[in-house]
């Protein structure tokens, strides 16, 4: 990172990179999870649609690394640290589709307010993080309702 961008951020870089690795650890748990998930499920729809997020859990992943080598951090790369710092954890996946769309849910819930709470932390000082995690919400916000409208139409 710039010198200019470094005074910006200032002192809440160390505070923002801990959180980025927190999320980061989310995603790849999430990535993890989901795939997992697809490979297992007995739901035709339901698997394509948790490997399609699992593929957009891998690109979030990809995009907290390169924001935390910008701000000058290292980004977790022991898998056991991943269980240690999650913010959201790992549901095992289940073969019963609604039970590992639901914990996909919960993981999604998680990340939504995760994210949040990162962009209220950079809102003010580092408008790079806050706009690259208002960019993964979304996207969070987008997979909370496809989950959503899958269970109801599985549960009819």
């Amino acid at each position: 990172m710039g010198k200019t961008a470094k005074e910006l951020v200032g002192e809440k870089a160390e505070e923002i990179i801990t959180e980025l690795n927190k999320a980061l650890a989310d995603e790849w748990l999430a990535y993890v999870q989901y795939l997992m998930a697809a490979s297992i499920v007995k739901h035709p729809n339901a698997a394509k649609e948790l490997e399609a997020v699992a593929k957009e859990e891998l690109e979030h992943a990809e995009e907290l690394t390169e924001r935390i080598l910008q701000l000058g951090g290292k980004p977790v790369v022991d898998q056991k640290q991943l269980y240690e710092i999650t913010n959201c954890g790992y549901e095992a996946p289940s073969e019963e589709t609604l039970q590992s769309l639901r914990g996909a849910l919960k993981g999604e819930n998680c990340a939504i307010k995760i994210y949040h709470k990162i962009a209220m932390m950079a809102k003010d000082t580092d408008v790079v993080t806050y706009n690259l995690v208002l960019h993964i919400m979304e996207e969070e916000i987008d997979h909370e309702e496809r989950f959503e409208a899958l269970v109801e139409w599985i549960e009819g």
